[in-house]
């Protein structure tokens, strides 16, 4: 065989690309991995440059903190020689003063007293470290003045006193900067402040130098930062020299600067040896690719001739080369292809439509014809037949069968047992198949074939449907055409499996999982819709927002799977009572919503709410036990309580809530007013949550009296807020939304804490106020670290707990009765008393009273208002005046206003008393001055009676 020539390789499109590959195969990574390594070589030097200059800044920076040091200890000397002889002596000792411009005395008043040379500079005194120069150290500080920003050391000459006797000593700047004595080769320095002042520099640099430094992390940085002079470009580092420690100063930053050229001058040798080498290599590569080429151009002429004929169509064409080598087996392989191309062209071309069909979002319909068509073409049968299982009954089935170009389209019943006859390929005789596993024999039959092929159509181990033949006579099972009509039922499996994943997603999107109701998704979809018809159509829908009452408990108590049940079975109950037009959804947990358009006044949703709240107050029989439970409902109408999803939502929401303060089991219309008392509450919440975290709140304390001396005998803390721009919010508003969620916990932790700082500042005054009394809330007696939050601030500011008085009421001790005595009994046994609020208005219950612990109890103010009215209020107080008595404790009335009241409760024993005929609620200062005033007349009346 001869070789072609080298032009003819040139010439040749296959030698031309035979060639552009050995380039790229052989001379590309050739170069790609010389510049690589130049690069490397480059980087390498950049890095040891880099170093070499962080080195040379680093040697440069400990010389000057060297310096600095021997300048501080010559400074030191002199405050020796000026504590020891005077300040007039420091003249004869010349050999201190040479590294100094001038020498200060700076009194604490800004006033300077020359020592030496001429101080024309300032320093500003509030920049000195008072307890630095204390502990006998120098600080280094920056000057200003005519001559310019220079360095002063600052020592104090008395310890006791720095700032009025420090001494500034003004530094030599060629005394600090003086370059090395064997500076580098070529070696530029510049020192910078921490600001970027340029304080010395051997030779000019770019003065944006220090921030390009600054602002990237030298210490990690592999290559120096560049800059030109004069067209040469120069390489820099920096090395930060720390003050702080020794001079309690700013760091100042080192800069090293060397010339590029002689930085990077190995680089000059590499590059001297690489690019010869590199040229060499090219050189090889490309005699071996010529050679190669020569050898291998004929056979691959040979070879795409006969590409080229397959590609037309021509796949009988054969090509024959006998090179014995790897060419003559490629030859074989194109021919061996060749056969089998006839085979599988059909094959895939009916697969790859099929798959478009699958990708374009054809129906399963549609792409069981176009199966049904190709199996035809491809075995010589001319009847075909899908069947494809329902995804949600396995023994219904629907069933396309097509025969000379016509369809059928069919439900029909499968076996009960699929058994693994089913999961096989196999063919059947149609006369002695049974029909009763057979449900596609009598459509076959009816088209005169005699057998049936059958293939299953599987997906992940799965049986989705299958694929049948209807055959004259019997199939030819060979290997190569079952394969084929199995790679077309794997692609209507795929397609099953598309189906049934579209319609798995759409349900997962749109439906709640648990009881099959739309979720809130669907239920927005759809409102919007009616939103827009009612709009369209002038008339009026409604939507109920209902959530079931006490349904947490069943969670709770009886677990979730109960409460699942329960869920579900009240799914069913309201989509029995709703109309076939109407939408039932479930937004999630136990809410769910009833969308009703179409309504003709509020009396059919009147009469709808009534029938959903008796039937969901019926009995939940969950395993053999009944569950009760009831509803409350919101309904808004739209499009007249909000013209969007959200807007109807939320307004239904506050009309739920309010059926639910109301009382529970029953429904409540939307109104705006209810809206704006919700909202209200709402941002009063966020709020209170901001004031708190503000620090906005404040106590106040209301003084308590012995009701015989009128001695101040304690106080009630009281908790007060003052909105930015509402003024102050009543307590019976702020505290309700406080005690609903766990921003109290916080709060009455907060109150304990600042109740006791202010106690302890009134003690050290030498006052003795009695007892202030707290407020606790249910929540706090449920955390379990109460105890620990009474107690600790007691300790720490060092206050004896009977000075500290908790009020509970009998409602709060009752909420959570076991874990709320022990806490008291706690409490009680460090020695903090313990007072029943607002007794009387609660349980009442004497059983209660008789386990509580407590020392004391409150009259609660609305019986104390109804004294001399007539009212049994005053038997109440009698009794509860008396029953503390008989219990051995005391009685506090509070909200005492007039004379009478006070009179009464003097004169049937009453121990104390509080209310606004002695003092109001106090601020804390307030509170200081009268118990002040309240000490000093006490005094008073005590000297008088001594008299």
């Amino acid at each position: 065989m001869r070789k072609p020539g080298i032009a003819s390789v040139l010439t040749r499109g296959v030698g031309r690309r035979i060639l552009g590959l050995f380039i790229l195969a052989g001379i590309l990574p050739v170069i790609f991995t010389g510049y690589l390594g130049y690069n490397e070589v480059h980087r390498a030097l950049e890095n040891e440059a880099n170093n070499t200059l962080r080195t040379n800044a680093q040697g440069y920076g400990v010389e000057i903190l060297a310096r600095l040091e021997r300048i501080c200890d010559k400074a030191e000397e002199i405050v020796r020689v000026i504590n020891r002889y005077g300040i007039d002596t420091i003249g004869r000792h010349e050999y201190l003063l040479d590294d100094f411009e001038s020498i200060a005395m700076v009194t604490g008043n800004g006033a300077r007293r020359s020592l030496h040379g001429t101080h024309r500079s300032s320093i500003a005194l509030s920049t000195l470290d008072l307890k630095h120069l204390a502990a006998g150290k120098s600080q280094l500080v920056h000057t200003t003045g005519t001559a310019g920003t220079g360095l002063a050391l600052i020592l104090a000459a008395d310890l006791t006193r720095p700032l009025e006797s420090a001494i500034a000593f003004r530094l030599q700047a060629d005394k600090i900067w003086g370059t090395q004595n064997d500076t580098p080769h070529l070696t530029d320095y510049c020192v910078f402040s921490a600001h970027g002042d340029r304080l010395f520099c051997t030779s000019e640099m770019p003065g944006d130098l220090h921030a390009t430094l600054a602002s990237t992390d030298d210490s990690r940085s592999s290559a120096p930062a560049t800059w030109q002079v004069d067209g040469e470009r120069h390489f820099a580092a920096m090395w930060q020299l720390s003050l702080d420690t020794p001079f309690r100063h700013h760091a100042f930053d080192i800069v090293a600067s060397q010339p590029q050229v002689y930085a990077l001058r190995s680089g000059a040798d590499f590059r001297r040896v690489f690019l010869p080498a590199l040229v060499l290599v090219i050189i090889l590569v490309a005699v071996l690719s010529f050679n190669f080429i020569g050898q291998s151009l004929v056979p691959l002429r040979r070879l795409t001739i006969a590409a080229r004929q397959y590609a037309g169509g021509h796949l009988s064409s054969r090509v024959r080369i006998r090179t014995g080598d790897e060419f003559e087996r490629l030859a074989d392989a194109f021919n061996n292809m060749a056969a089998r191309l006839g085979r599988q062209i059909a094959t895939l071309k009916a697969m790859s439509e099929t798959d478009k069909l699958i990708l374009s979002g054809a129906g399963f319909e549609e792409v069981s014809e176009h199966v049904i068509d190709h199996l035809i073409r491809l075995t010589g049968c001319e009847a075909a037949a899908v069947i494809a299982r329902d995804a949600d009954s396995a023994n219904r089935a629907k069933m396309i069968s097509g025969f000379c170009g016509e369809y059928i389209h069919e439900r029909i019943g499968l076996p009960m047992e699929l058994g693994h006859q089913w999961c096989q390929p196999r063919q059947v005789s149609l006369r002695e198949v049974d029909p009763s596993v057979a449900p596609y024999k009598a459509r076959l039959q009816s088209y005169g074939r005699e057998f049936a092929v059958i293939i299953p159509i599987v997906l992940n181990d799965d049986l989705k449907g299958i694929l049948i033949l209807g055959s004259v006579s019997k199939f030819d099972m060979n290997q190569q055409r079952l394969k084929r009509c199995v790679d077309l039922a794997g692609r209507v499996a795929v397609a099953l499996a598309s189906v049934e994943r579209d319609e798995a997603l759409y349900r997962q999107a749109h439906f709640d999982p648990l009881t099959g109701l739309p979720n809130r998704q669907l239920l927005k979809d759809r409102l919007e819709q009616q939103i827009v018809h009612a709009r369209r159509k002038q008339n009026s829908g409604a939507m109920l927002f209902l959530d079931l009452d006490r349904f947490k408990e069943i969670n709770d108590v009886h677990g979730h799977s109960v409460g699942d049940v329960v869920l579900m079975q009240a799914a069913e109950r309201i989509v029995a009572e709703v109309r076939d037009t109407d939408t039932v959804a479930r937004l999630g947990g136990d809410e769910f919503v009833i969308v009703m358009p179409h309504t003709h006044g509020e009396n059919t949703v009147r009469a709808m709410a009534s029938r959903l709240l008796a039937r969901l107050s019926e009995a939940f029989s969950v395993r053999g036990v009944n569950h009760f439970v009831s509803a409350s409902i919101g309904i808004v109408m739209f499009p007249d309580d909000g013209e969007s999803v959200e807007t109807l939502l939320k307004n239904a929401d506050s009309a739920m809530y309010r059926a639910k303060d109301a009382g529970r089991s029953r429904f409540e219309f939307f109104s705006r007013r209810l809206n704006a008392e919700s909202q209200r509450k709402i941002d009063l919440e966020r709020d209170l949550r901001d004031a708190f975290q503000d620090r906005e709140l404040e106590v106040y304390y209301q003084p308590q009296f012995d009701i015989d001396s009128g001695v101040i005998s304690g106080a009630e803390a009281l908790l007060r807020w003052r909105h930015k721009e509402q003024g102050f919010i009543p307590p019976r508003e702020f505290i309700p939304l406080a005690e609903d969620s766990a921003l109290v916990v916080e709060i009455g932790r907060w109150v304990i804490q600042r109740t006791c700082r202010d106690l302890r500042r009134i003690l050290n005054k030498g006052l003795h106020p009695g007892p202030v009394s707290i407020n606790v809330s249910a929540r706090q007696l449920r955390e379990a670290g109460f105890a620990s939050d009474v107690l600790e601030p007691l300790h720490r500011f060092d206050i004896h707990p009977g000075y500290l008085q908790l009020e509970v009421t009998e409602t709060t001790v009752a909420q959570n009765r076991d874990t709320a005595i022990d806490t008291l009994n706690t409490l009680r046994a460090e020695g903090v008393r313990v007072a029943i609020d607002d007794f009387g208005t609660g349980y009442s219950s004497l059983s209660y009273l008789q386990q509580m612990p407590f020392d004391i109890i409150k009259i609660d103010k609305s019986f104390v208002d109804l004294i001399g009215s007539g009212d049994a209020s005053e038997n109440i107080c009698r009794t509860i005046i008396t029953m503390a008595h008989e219990l051995g404790k005391e009685a506090i009335a509070e909200g005492v206003e007039t004379r009478a009241q006070l009179d009464f409760l003097s004169e049937h024993g009453c121990d104390f008393v509080q209310g606004f005929f002695y003092s109001k609620p106090l601020p804390n200062l307030e509170f200081v001055e009268f118990i002040e005033k309240q000490d000093f007349h006490t005094q008073r009346r005590k000297a008088l009676e001594i008299a």
